[in-house]
């Protein structure tokens, strides 16, 4: 019976394991046959790029190049808060499609044995866009707008009749704006790879430094401290005239309240035609050359000795690098932005107004505030006098045997300069004492390199400035008991027409 049991076992386990065999074969059978019935049942998949669906059996490479061309020709608008808004196509904004890595995404997405495909066997696939940025293009674009849009604050400030009774009327401040590049670039791009029609530009809100709110009531009753000096009307000095009135309208009506300190480049901003100033000539290296802003020096010597005579402490000044004719040598002051500046205190309690007016050949800076009983003293003497050099400058431009005064020179002066500030109430003074070296100005000839000269030539007038003198001693002084500037010189040896000729230097043409 045992034996009949057993023998029942084997062949229970023999259908079972049979059966087992059927279905896995079965089951394996049904994989190997399964894709071959999927795709021929599957409905053929569609690909869209940039909302096209490209034709069965069409070259990638066309298509890409059709849609990156038409995608670039897409317009692109950058609005600008305050501003007209700009329109320009996506390459204007330096955006392009990359034709080789379009045209080979295509290929995989329309070969339905690609990898691409057997790992997407029946979706509908939307291929992104490889968008490329030309920086350089983007940027130089937004350098542009950014020259039109960029506005500086504008302070609130006085309106002074420099030279009369100070009307002390407020003119209200204004905010001022800034396009930041950087920012606004990273916005186009990432609105151009998104596909956006519009984009906003970054733009920054420069706040004034000084509100009409402030200011409130001010005395500007009293001239602390004046200055004058002259420039030249003549047609050929307009546009250094230009930018006397340029500087000096940034700067005219400024308040400086008590313990500030008044920066020049700071107020005035860079010299450049963005912000409105002209090619000009200014002093470089000790020579008269062309640069935006020339004039600019003027502006600031004339408002230093302003404050010189006000008393107030000169935190930052340096002089030329050859004497000025139109201002005292100890008194001038070179600025150039960023690198050179006129800086000065407000050092008494109560607040001082800037006024500033270029007119009629005269630059006059006049500080105005409260009345004060100081009285300043300007002293100078000349320690050292270092004659200049003659030099011949080739120009193949002019005749041979022409011989042109291309500039004038200026000897050298080493000069010591003191300002004793005397307060009249306590009869306490402070004297403080500098050293101002300005090097000789070469005596420069151009001499002709060229052929004969043609029978209408005319040699030209050169450097018809007239010889520079300076007293060998000076003392100006303004203020307390003074009634406006009290001048003491002595002209020494340098100060009488005439001398660099008794020093035995090089003169130029007779007349």
């Amino acid at each position: 019976m045992l034996a009949r049991m057993a023998d029942r076992l084997r062949v229970v386990a023999a259908l079972l394991a049979f059966a087992a065999a059927g279905v896995l074969g079965a089951w394996v059978l049904a994989q190997r046959v399964e894709p071959s019935v999927a795709r021929a049942a599957a409905p053929a998949a569609t690909v869209e790029v940039a909302g096209e669906q490209p034709a069965k059996g069409e070259d990638p490479r066309r298509v890409a190049e059709r849609i990156a061309a038409r995608w670039a020709r897409e317009p692109l608008t950058l609005t600008i808060p305050g501003a007209a808004p700009i329109r320009r196509s996506r390459a204007a904004f330096g955006a392009s499609l990359d034709v080789d890595a379009l045209a080979a995404s295509l290929d995989q997405a329309l070969d339905a044995t690609s990898a691409m495909r057997r790992l997407h066997p029946r979706d509908a696939l939307s291929l992104d866009l490889p968008v490329r940025f030309d920086d350089a293009v983007i940027f130089g674009l937004l350098a542009d707008v950014k020259d039109g849009f960029d506005q500086r604050p504008e302070d609130a400030r006085f309106d002074l009749a420099v030279g009369g009774a100070a009307t002390g009327t407020v003119r209200a401040h204004t905010h001022g704006r800034r396009l930041d590049v950087h920012r606004t670039l990273d916005a186009i791009e990432r609105a151009l790879a998104r596909g956006d029609a519009t984009v906003a530009a970054a733009v920054e809100r420069l706040a004034a430094h000084r509100t009409a709110e402030e200011l409130g009531a001010i005395d500007v009753s009293q001239v602390l401290g004046a200055f004058e000096t002259r420039y030249s009307t003549a047609p050929e000095a307009r546009d250094r005239t230009f930018n006397l009135a340029v500087a000096g309208s940034k700067i005219d009506g400024l308040v400086i309240l008590p313990g500030e300190t008044f920066d020049f480049n700071a107020a005035v901003g860079e010299r450049s035609e963005a912000n409105g100033f002209r090619p000009a000539p200014v002093i470089a290296g000790g020579e008269l050359v062309d640069g935006v802003g020339g004039g600019t020096c003027q502006v600031a010597g004339t408002l230093h000795a302003a404050a010189f005579f006000a008393g107030l402490p000169i935190v930052e000044r340096s002089p030329h690098s050859r004497p000025s004719s139109y201002i005292f040598m100890g008194l001038d002051a070179v600025v150039s932005y960023p690198q050179l500046n006129l800086r000065f205190q407000n050092d008494l309690d109560f607040p001082i107004v800037i006024g500033f007016r270029v007119e009629g050949g005269y630059v006059r800076a006049e500080l105005r505030g409260a009345a004060t009983r100081r009285l300043v003293t300007f002293v100078r003497r000349v320690d050292d006098i270092a004659p200049y050099v003659e030099r011949d400058v080739p120009d193949a431009s002019l005749p041979r045997g022409t011989r042109v005064l291309r500039q004038r020179g200026v000897p050298g002066f080493t000069v010591t300069t003191f300002r004793i500030v005397r307060d009249v109430a306590s009869n306490q003074a402070v004297r403080t004492r500098n050293r101002d070296v300005y090097p000789p100005t070469q005596h420069l000839w151009t001499v002709g390199a060229g052929g004969a000269p043609t029978a209408d030539f005319v040699t030209p007038a050169g450097d018809t400035h007239n010889e520079y003198t300076a007293d060998e001693y000076l003392e100006v002084s303004q203020g307390e008991g003074v009634r406006g500037t009290r001048i003491v010189r002595r002209a020494g040896r340098s100060g009488t027409p005439g001398w660099t000729a008794r020093m035995g230097l090089p003169q130029p043409p007779a007349p």
